[in-house]
């Protein structure tokens, strides 16, 4: 009997610590590329949080047609299936998801078992439901145990005929990049922009001061992005309506999410970035913008860049 219970408690524990092993790193609702790769990489071109359904459906976005391959889809990004095997080899983790259509209805599917680099999508038609607001609940099942948890939810809206807010295709990224930029007294006033490249040594950025902002005087490693001068998306009380957020992903896959924080007058906004314990790997910085009176948030580009340590 003692033996039995030790087994039992055995059992009870390693399904607690691999219970733990799955944590969200990304999800959301937009146009995703859906080539020969699909099932290897997830590649996101746009999301938003308003879309016009007569238009994904007349450029073929609802079909996966649209610029030849793109699907306007749901996604939902954990870790490597390798990292949540069973003694067998098989992934414990699968996932379902539940929509809930503008009406109040909801569909449900799963479970469904990730790609191996650990995400899944689905593609969204909206049918008959071309005005309102959308929800989709992502949840993870464990095969083993039943444990069923929900891991994240994403809302959105559908217009037709119409684009959600006009000001949103006035806003267009000029530059966006990774380097070593001048902070000097007119930091907010011009992107100085000495050096740029997708490679960098760690141990050379913290030894010469750039991640200090201190290389040269005043050069930092930074990441930045141009847009269009805030005079030209000004609302009526003369108050610049786009704001900027961005997401880092670090090597390991861990995330950091900022904003939204108001661009400097000529339209560019940039920070620092300290690589801290991430010496190698490869890192990734998407930026966002977001109106600022409508809530609209748009992903409008994206940086990836790799650090080693000593050359």
């Amino acid at each position: 009997m003692i033996r039995l219970l030790a087994v039992i408690i055995s059992l009870v524990v390693a399904v607690s610590a691999n219970a733990g092993e799955w944590k969200l790193i990304d999800s959301g609702v937009g146009l995703i590329e859906e080539g020969e790769s699909y099932d290897k990489r997830l590649k996101v071109v746009e999301r938003n949080s308003s879309w016009d359904a007569k238009e994904l459906y007349e450029n073929g976005a609802q079909a996966g047609k649209y610029r030849g391959n793109q699907l306007f889809a749901a996604w939902l990004q954990g870790p490597p299936a390798s990292e949540y095997l069973n003694s067998y080899g098989t992934p414990v983790w699968m996932y379902s998801y539940r929509i809930t259509y503008p009406d109040g209805k909801t569909f449900e599917a799963g479970p469904h078992g990730f790609y191996p680099p650990g995400f899944a999508y689905f593609g969204i038609r909206t049918g008959g439901y071309t005005n309102g607001n959308w929800k989709i609940d992502w949840y993870i099942q464990h095969r083993d145990t039943k444990e069923i948890r929900q891991v994240a939810t994403n809302e959105f809206k559908t217009v037709y005929g119409q684009q959600p807010c006009s000001a949103i295709s006035e806003w267009k990224a000029k530059d966006i990049g990774v380097g070593l930029i001048v902070t000097d007294e007119n930091h907010d006033k011009r992107l100085n922009i000495a050096e740029r490249g997708n490679s960098w040594d760690a141990k050379e950025l913290y030894e010469n001061g750039a991640q200090a902002g201190k290389y040269r005087g005043n050069q930092l490693f930074a990441a930045w992005i141009q847009g269009p001068p805030a005079s030209e998306y000004l609302n009526s009380y003369g108050t610049p309506v786009w704001m900027y957020r961005y997401r880092i992903t670090y090597p390991d896959g861990k995330t950091f999410e900022a904003g939204p924080h108001g661009f400097y007058t000529p339209g560019f906004a940039y920070f620092g970035i300290n690589t801290g314990g991430y010496t190698n790997g490869s890192w990734r910085v998407d930026w966002f913008i977001q109106h600022s009176e409508t809530k609209e948030i748009r992903q409008v580009g994206s940086s990836e860049f790799k650090t080693t340590y000593g050359r």
